[in-house]
């Protein structure tokens, strides 16, 4: 899906948005545990690229890397809301409107709980390896930490998922 073109000059930032586009909505799915928000918060990121492009004040330099902060920040606001927002059907019965399997929503809590019971830059290193397809030395561009930093938080938050799996 084509959001906008931004001209000439950037026609390799588009292409680069658009071969990023996959993995940007999987790692927002397993961030937000919904497809149609999942896809929601990655369109509002690539509007915020392209918004600061024609603003002229964007430089090119660490793309992926913005895209990924931002979409993480999108996340962060959006879970909160629609946990604010969270509507139970009064009979009962699933919203049917809402495709997704009960498995994968299982699947979802799982993860969730396992990420919230560690510390947030440990968990972000994790997901942006899993669910963003990153490799280490691309999660350290994305976060500005150096790859001994993530590579520790990766396996320190594992550590401490895989003591908590135990007790599950």
């Amino acid at each position: 899906m084509k959001l906008l073109s931004i001209g000439h000059g950037h026609r390799k930032t588009e292409r680069l948005i658009e071969t990023e586009r996959p993995r940007l909505v999987q790692y927002a799915l397993y961030r937000l545990g919904n497809r149609n928000d999942a896809e929601d918060a990655v369109q509002d990121t690539f509007v915020r690229v392209y918004q600061r492009m024609a603003g002229g004040d964007f430089e090119e330099r660490n793309l992926v890397g913005y895209l990924y902060r931002t979409l993480s920040n999108l996340c962060v606001s959006r879970f909160r809301e629609l946990e604010r927002l969270q509507m139970v059907p009064l009979d009962g019965e699933p919203d049917p409107e809402n495709p997704e399997t009960e498995d994968l929503k299982q699947e979802f809590r799982r993860i969730r709980k396992l990420l919230d019971g560690i510390p947030n830059e440990q968990a972000e290193v994790i997901r942006l390896r899993y669910y963003g397809d990153k490799s280490f030395r691309e999660i350290a561009d994305i976060l500005g930490v150096p790859l001994t930093t993530v590579k520790s938080r990766f396996v320190y938050g594992l550590e401490k998922i895989r003591r908590k799996y135990k007790e599950i």
